[in-house]
């Protein structure tokens, strides 16, 4: 028996031990030959709703389960917030080592990522002018490790180094860039693995699809459910879900599963960027939730090249209005869709700052927006020059980054210079695609408007957009 499979063995022990019930038909699987890791797969025929685990919460890896949060004062660890707070956590246990409750999960969990956070400028580089580069945040989690986290380990350096009479040397070597490295992983295991943990009783306001909103999400605290988080991903092939239950977690499965068949989980509608800065990996099936982000300032820029530079108490109106953000999205369609893909913020925000001074004061004056269905030639045109520049901030062009094989290597090394390299391309030809799409599209609405006589304000009942909202599943 390998390593590998000891530690797997040793995980499963360990979970029947919890009281984490198993159904038979399900079995842990080494899927390092296809770059998996460890997978669920059905060894017999599944049925819809039939319950493929079910992990108890108190098997939970989270900030409460912890013996470190009757340690530290809960107002500290409210101050953490829930990713810093359940690093600290994981540090502590991880530390720990053979003395955690959780020693044999830490064993069967990757120490190795290919997420953007651990790829070299060189290869971050091959991702161009992609939007996901400003997602990473490296410099950022580190200074808020050195500034917000370390002090806290130092502070009670007596209760997470327990025993050692070096406490607080080991808690000042905490800075160091090793030990920095080890945070990172901690918050990568969390973003790729975490899930939101709802409340034994509910206590939030959901859609009508059972949804909760992004900020109801990002309060729920951040716990690792051990098995549920051997589930690969697939958009396509997904076929369980986690339920949350009073005393337990269960995974069931949502349609029937034949032997033989791996079991997935779903991540939602992320686009390849996304899936590659969490999960370190990407899939053709997720080139249906590409999305490419357009800068606020490059908005700005362009507008003033149609309209007098007057746009201070504007855009504080629009902000006041819930219109200004940092990026605005145009997402993948096929056939690419004006109405479907570009952010109806985006729309909104170059027709009113288009708009001649005496028609905004009107609409400002009675708290109203521009319509979207409304635009004109020149709001068509607009839009059109910010999506020539948002390609232009990509030194390659599409048809180059198409003349050679783009398909990520299924061969060699998983974090090879080779596969971070594809990966990265085929990212940013998806986003040039949508690119190339968009700007062809408004050229034709700008032609159709203008040969309209539309150049001045007028219906277009086929550019409505409607409210999009992207569910956060996990």
């Amino acid at each position: 028996m390998t390593d590998f499979d000891g530690a797997s063995q040793q995980f499963l022990a360990w979970l029947e031990q919890t009281g984490t019930a198993i159904n038979p038909k399900i079995a842990l699987r080494d899927l390092r030959a296809s770059h998996c890791g460890r997978g669920v797969v059905a060894v017999q025929n599944i049925e819809e709703d039939e319950l493929l685990f079910r992990v108890p919460r108190s098997c939970i890896l989270s900030v409460e389960n912890s013996i470190l949060s009757k340690e530290i004062p809960k107002a500290t660890l409210e101050y953490l917030g829930p990713w810093l707070s359940l690093i600290l956590v994981m540090l502590y246990e991880y530390k720990n080592d053979s003395a955690s409750n959780w020693a044999p999960y830490f064993r069967v969990l990757p120490t190795e990522f290919n997420t953007l956070m651990f790829w070299e400028e060189d290869e971050l580089d091959k991702l161009q002018a992609s939007a996901v580069r400003d997602k990473i945040g490296k410099e950022e989690a580190d200074e808020t490790f050195r500034t917000q986290l370390v002090p806290v380990i130092q502070e009670f350096a007596d209760v997470f180094f327990c025993g050692d009479e070096h406490a607080k040397a080991r808690a000042e070597e905490m800075r160091s860039p090793e030990n920095l490295q080890l945070m990172h992983v901690m918050g990568t295991l969390i973003m790729a693995y975490a899930f939101d943990v709802e409340p034994a009783v509910a206590n939030k306001e959901v859609d009508e699809e059972g949804y909760a909103s992004e900020d109801e999400d990002e309060a729920l605290p951040k716990g690792m459910v051990p098995l549920a988080d051997m589930l690969n991903a697939d958009a396509d092939r997904n076929n369980a879900r986690l339920f949350y239950e009073e005393e337990f977690l269960s995974m069931k499965a949502i349609k029937p599963i034949h032997a033989d068949e791996e079991i997935f989980n779903d991540y939602g509608a992320l686009p390849r960027s996304d899936l590659l800065r969490r999960y370190g990996y990407i899939t053709d099936n997720y080139a249906q939730y590409d999305v490419v982000e357009i800068p606020h300032e490059l908005v700005i820029q362009q507008a003033r090249e149609l309209a007098p530079p007057t746009f201070g108490k504007r855009i504080d109106y629009l902000d006041e209005q819930g219109v200004v953000d940092s990026g605005y999205d145009i997402a993948t369609s096929e056939p690419f869709n004006i109405q479907e893909s570009v952010s109806e913020q985006l729309i909104v925000l170059v027709q009113a700052l288009l708009l001649p001074d005496a028609e905004f004061e009107r609409l400002a004056k009675s708290e109203k927006l521009p319509k979207p269905k409304n635009m004109t030639a020149t709001d068509a045109e607009c839009l059109r020059r910010i999506v020539k520049a948002r390609t232009e901030q990509y030194p390659t062009s599409l048809e180059q980054d198409l003349s050679e094989p783009v398909r990520a290597p299924t061969t060699g090394p998983y974090m090879s210079k080779e596969r971070r390299y594809a990966m990265a391309r085929l990212v940013r030809i998806g986003e040039k695609k949508i690119l190339r799409s968009a700007e062809e599209a408004l050229a034709g609405i700008v032609n159709q408007l203008s040969s309209n006589g539309a150049g001045k304000r007028g219906r277009q009942d086929n550019l409505d957009v409607s409210d999009r909202r992207q569910k956060a599943r996990r």
